[in-house]
């Protein structure tokens, strides 16, 4: 046989032998293919499904959500009956064709296969969302009836075992309460009638009445027992504590108490009526308002009260402390007369003694009057109080100002007394710096000193002059005496000034003496200072003049003989 023949049937023999291959291997994956499709059949199949609708039909909806039902019922049994089945067929098709090696029309009846169960997939995900929607709505429909019917049952609860805690109101409530009950029983008719939107409105609306009663409810309580219970108690304590306080001779500052009252009943009366309405934010305001009419009142009884006890404690001193102050007064006029024969008193200190002797003839009118007004009062404690009040504090003031004037008067003998001592002393001390400074031998006495001296003198005189007035004048003998004192504290001190620079000039021109021959400059010094001190007599410069030369040659030397000097110096003995 020819080689070429060989060639083509081995050939032949190899391509058929991979055609078979490739068909064994087309339709194992085929296979695969429709196993795995098999699989997901069985996996939505063997969904809960049923139970799902079992569960949502035992809910026995009704109206619309029985609708929804219904059709995803129907789409359910549907697809359980007829799109399984049809699956299933439709597989068995397919492993027909696979088998027969028909691989396209397997390959299209797969493919076919493959998009019904992604649509059954879809579908059923579908049905059990709506399922768990209509589970979910009706469990919320049912909380939400559920805890209306509970709010309405805890509204005529309250209202049955407390029916004193609501006064007036009652009749109103249980109005309102009947009012739900029929907004009730229009919502079960309608929802059992399958309207359920309509039958939602009206749920809407009563949960919103329910809630609004709810809220009144809750604050009724507390304003009832204020204008049945709390106003009507302290009203008639006012009342009482009032007839009490009459009986025992109180009067008011204000004249209307009775009408406040009744006002004041009225205003409770006038205030149920809002409870009673329903107009809670009123009736809160006007019981505020209320209140505040009744506080203002135990405000006024309490201030009457204390006015007494206070008024009774002000008069058990009031009128001896007055005879006190009056007392002073009298011995401050008779010792006014008496300086005055003797002093110039200040018309300003004589004038204001007569102005506290007409004050306290007043102050002693109102005090009697108020004190006799205690025990038969012809007006409020509260304006005795004040009167008393007012009288005591006038009387401390007069009593503070006594010591002022007192202190004035004492002070005019002392002062004189004063001024003569030190004048004479002043006198004397005149007498001992003149002496004193003749003793140092100066050369000459310094204008200065003596103008001081001559001037110190002077007001020393004029002080002596004023004190030999027949009627002295305690504030000029002061004055003069302040000047007299001034002057003399510096005419001392000018006195020892002018006997230290006098002697230290001396003591350092002696000292020169070893620089002199051979320093020119603490020559020309010495000249020039000593020609100072012996001509001009002007201590203070010849000192300056010698010093600085020294402290040229010999720093130090000055305040050597300066300490030296304080040391030593001679006081003055008067």
């Amino acid at each position: 046989m020819p080689t070429g023949t060989i060639i083509l049937i081995v050939s032949i023999v190899i391509i058929l032998i991979i055609a078979y291959v490739a068909c064994l291997i087309v339709r194992k994956r085929n296979d695969n293919l429709l196993v795995a499709l098999e699989e997901r059949k069985e996996e939505l199949f063997n969904l809960p499904v049923n139970e799902e609708v079992e569960a949502v039909k035992a809910l026995h909806l009704i109206g619309q959500s029985q609708v929804s039902f219904r059709e995803w019922n129907q789409k359910w049994v549907d697809l359980s009956l007829n799109s399984f089945a049809d699956i299933e067929n439709h597989i068995f098709e397919a492993e027909g064709y696979n088998n027969a090696f028909r691989f396209v029309s397997a390959k299209n009846a797969i493919d076919s296969i493959d998009s019904q169960i992604d649509l059954i997939e879809e579908d059923i995900a579908s049905i059990r969302q709506g399922l768990m929607e209509l589970k979910e709505q009706e469990e919320k429909n049912s909380g939400r009836v559920k805890h209306a019917l509970n709010l309405f049952d805890s509204l005529q609860e309250a209202v049955r075992e407390n029916p004193d805690s609501y006064g007036e109101t009652l009749p109103e409530l249980e109005k309102q309460l009947k009012n739900i009950e029929v907004e009730f029983s229009e919502f079960v008719m309608l929802n059992s009638s399958g309207d359920p939107i309509e039958a939602s409105e009206i749920l809407d609306k009563t949960e919103e009445h329910m809630i609004a009663l709810n809220q009144i409810m809750d604050r009724i309580p507390s304003l009832i027992e204020r204008v049945t219970k709390d106003f009507p108690e302290q009203l008639e304590d006012l009342e009482s504590g009032y007839r009490k306080l009459v009986e025992q001779n109180y009067l008011f500052t204000e004249a209307n108490i009775e009408s406040q009252f009744q006002n004041i009943r009225v205003s409770i009366r006038e205030n149920t009526a809002l409870i009673v309405s329903f107009d809670l934010d009123a009736a809160e305001a006007e019981n505020e308002g209320i209140q505040a009419k009744i506080d203002h009142l135990y405000k006024v009884f309490n201030r009457e009260i204390e006015a007494n006890k206070e008024a009774i404690k002000i008069s058990k001193n009031l009128p001896k402390f007055l005879e006190h102050v009056v007392q002073n007064t009298q011995l401050l006029d008779e010792e006014s007369q008496r300086l005055n024969a003797t002093y110039l008193l200040a018309d300003s200190k004589l004038s204001r003694i007569n102005q506290l002797k007409a004050r306290l003839e007043s102050i002693e009118i109102v005090v009697t009057e108020s004190v006799e007004d205690i025990e038969n009062p012809q007006v409020a404690y509260s304006i005795l109080e004040e009167r008393l009040d007012h009288s005591l504090a006038s009387l401390k003031e007069i009593e503070e100002e006594q010591l002022v004037l007192a202190d004035y008067l004492k002070s005019q003998e002392l002062s004189e007394n004063t001024a003569r001592k030190k004048a004479t002393l002043y006198i004397n001390k005149l007498h001992t710096l003149k002496r004193y400074m003749e003793k140092r031998n100066l050369p000459g006495i310094p204008a200065e000193f003596l103008t001081n001296f001559f001037r110190t003198s002077d007001h020393v005189e004029a002080l002596i002059a004023e004190l030999d007035y027949k009627r002295i004048n305690i504030e000029v003998v002061n004055r003069l005496l302040e000047n007299a004192t001034y002057d003399m504290n510096q005419l001392e001190e000018l006195a020892y000034l002018i006997v230290q620079n006098a002697t230290l000039t001396e003591q350092l021109l002696q000292y020169s003496n070893r620089y002199r021959s051979f320093d020119e400059s603490v020559q020309k010094a010495f000249n020039r200072s000593l020609s100072i001190f012996e001509k001009d007599f002007d201590y203070q410069a010849a000192f300056e003049e010698i010093s600085f030369a020294l402290e040229t040659v010999e720093p130090g030397v000055t305040e050597r003989f300066v300490r030296s000097y304080e040391k030593t110096r001679e006081a003055i003995r008067y």
